[in-house]
């Protein structure tokens, strides 16, 4: 292994990139690889709006993030030969990415002098697992977001005591029957199409019903429990929401996710030595900033130190029809304090 300027070229890189493709699909080892973020595959799914790199001038501002509504429609009275009316809006908000984190790591050729293994080898670990630690840490992140996000739910009455922006149901409504009260209150919050995000509630309880559906008696609760839309995350949400188990309602497009790269799509090599490029995520819609210098070491043999980097965020439409509706509500299991 060379420490020439560009010794991270593309073959070189994209020989890491295949031993990395090889060590996740491993039945043997990957859960070590496997990152856990259901999370981000709920939000995915309530998406709509268009993330853009800034035009603004200001440097306090990284991404445009742009939400389209319609608002403002009437029911009137027909007049003869009048055509047209309200048009929708574009909202268009500027923001700071909040979440700046990165891993570091390094290799020494001199561990690898009497190893098995080979260097490259060890450094395609490091990689896949650098992006399943930054992933469900923005995982978590996210979470906390969405809490943050709560908004208020305006139905008052049934299974549900609402208190602030937390609606409490006692333990013992968290079954099949539970999904009329969820349908209802979507309804009553004019929730467009909503997703529901969970960590253990309703999870044992939905596998349940999915395994008796065959059953003449048990094909009830499997109905309704496919009319929710639901993505469990049974290692984020109640780890950030401890000792609460909670269950989020999302409304489509009340969220959106961003990312800025500011590293070459290609590795570029500064000063004849340090190199920087961009490394697409295996799971989330991101880009990471990935940055290599050598440094000799022990007999003059080679230390590989890298960082990888991510700068992103999620965001909640600012807009919408009703400022007091955040399209984000939130379900605790248990009683009201």
């Amino acid at each position: 292994m060379s420490t020439i300027a560009g010794y991270f070229d593309e073959t070189i890189l994209n020989d890491i990139r295949v031993r990395a493709a090889k060590i996740r699909f491993d039945d043997r080892v990957k859960q070590q690889y496997v990152a856990n973020y259901d999370v981000i595959k709920a939000i995915k799914a309530v998406e709509t709006a268009k993330v853009y790199t800034s035009k603004a001038r200001s440097k306090e501002v990284d991404v445009e993030v742009i939400w389209q509504n319609v608002c403002g429609q009437t029911v009137e009275d027909n007049t003869t030969c009048v055509i047209g009316g309200t048009k929708s809006s574009t909202n268009i908000e500027e923001y700071a990415l909040t979440y700046e984190k990165k891993v570091g790591f390094s290799e020494d050729e001199a561990d690898f002098d009497d190893n098995e293994f080979d260097i490259q080898e060890a450094i395609a670990k490091q990689f896949l697992v650098a992006d399943k630690n930054i992933t469900e840490n923005f995982a978590q992140y996210c979470v906390s977001q969405i809490e943050a996000f709560r908004g208020w739910n305006t139905l008052a009455d049934g299974k549900g005591n609402v208190v602030g922006a937390e609606t409490y149901i006692a333990p013992s409504y968290w079954n099949a029957s539970l999904v009329a009260y969820f349908q209802r209150a979507a309804i009553i919050n004019q929730f467009t199409s909503p997703v529901f995000l969970s960590g253990n509630n309703l999870y044992e309880q939905q596998f349940v019903a999915q395994a008796n559906a065959a059953n003449a008696n048990g094909k009830g609760d499997a109905i309704l429990y496919n009319k929710l839309r639901m993505y469990f995350d049974l290692f984020n949400i109640d780890t950030v929401n401890d000792p609460d188990l909670k269950t989020y309602m999302l409304s489509t497009g009340s969220l959106a996710l961003a990312h800025r790269a500011m590293n070459p799509k290609n590795v570029e090599v500064v000063n004849g030595v340090f190199s920087r490029w961009q490394m697409k995520s295996e799971y989330l819609p991101f880009y990471y900033d990935v940055f290599y210098e050598p440094e000799c070491t022990t007999d003059d043999r080679v230390q590989h130190n890298f960082k990888i980097k991510l700068n992103a965020d999620l965001f909640l439409n600012p807009t919408g029809c009703d400022d007091n509706n955040s399209g984000v509500l939130s379900f605790t299991c248990g009683d009201a304090p």
